[in-house]
């Protein structure tokens, strides 16, 4: 039996009907309006933009179908596809790594052929106030994630933006409860102090 869904019987049905080799549309559906939104809030948390990020979801999705058979009776649902996202997180950071490695620098000032900015600079959107003011929260903690070391990071991304118990972030990166309540409290301390108290209950 697949844990970790025992709260939504039709996902757990869901779950079982696609590892057991049936390829219904109805049960792919389920599982993909289930985990998208969510697979896609775990890329942002990470600093990735938002097409990026719902680039990133639907490769995780697409992965997490292709290899459902190989999810072992017992393991948690939630914390397999988190573990699928969390593999195609290293491998994009390695690719971007040698992708800024390689590349050459352009200037902000250069120009095409045709006298037209490489680089244009994008005009904010006008939003009320409040909404200006939460998506500035998201941005700033998104940049001091970004800053953290890449498991830090990860774990404090899957506690706070995906709801992830100890045990199964611990599953999810293949590391010890106790190594996952480490970096949590490190993290927290280095956020606080990063982003004052104005923005502690994005990190509690």
């Amino acid at each position: 039996m697949i844990t970790g869904n025992e709260d939504d019987p039709e996902l757990r049905e869901a779950v079982a009907a696609l590892q057991a080799g049936a390829r219904s549309e109805v049960h792919s559906r389920r599982v993909f309006e289930r985990f998208f939104p969510r697979v896609r809030r775990f890329f942002e948390r990470l600093g990735y933009g938002v097409e990026d990020s719902e680039d990133l979801a639907q490769e995780t999705l697409s992965r997490v179908f292709s290899q459902i058979g190989t999810l072992q009776s017992g393991d948690s649902f939630k914390s397999w596809v988190f573990a699928v996202a969390a593999n195609l997180h290293r491998n994009q950071g390695r690719w971007r790594h040698r992708e800024k490695r390689d590349a050459p620098e352009v200037s902000l000032d250069a120009t095409a052929e045709d006298g037209t900015p490489l680089h244009e600079p994008v005009a904010p959107e006008a939003s009320p106030a409040r909404e200006a003011y939460e998506k500035e929260r998201r941005e700033a903690l998104a940049r001091a994630v970004q800053v953290l070391p890449p498991q830090m990071g990860q774990v404090l991304s899957l506690r706070i933006g995906q709801d992830l118990k100890y045990r199964e972030i611990a599953v999810v990166l293949q590391i010890s409860i106790e190594t996952v309540k480490a970096h949590l409290f490190q993290a927290r301390q280095r956020l606080r102090s990063e982003l004052g108290e104005a923005f502690g209950e994005w990190v509690e």
